[in-house]
């Protein structure tokens, strides 16, 4: 009797930590931008950005390592 071997695809605990850093990042940064003065619609919405960009250079980061390995 032979037992299959798991093999586990990291490929989702990447995008997970990828998203958890930008959700982090927007959200330092929209109440940085909320205490110094925004308006809170502006404040979201830069946060919201910081959020997009740094979850998408995350993932290019990610995706460059990979092919590097």
């Amino acid at each position: 009797m032979s037992a299959t071997t798991s093999t586990c695809d990291h490929r989702v605990y990447h995008v997970v930590v990828v998203a958890l850093i930008s959700v982090t990042t927007g959200l330092a940064i929209g109440i940085g931008f909320a205490a110094l003065g925004q308006a809170p619609f502006t404040a979201v919405a830069s946060g919201a950005a910081v959020a997009a960009f740094v979850f998408t250079a995350g993932m290019a980061a990610v995706a460059y390592v990979k092919r590097q390995a």
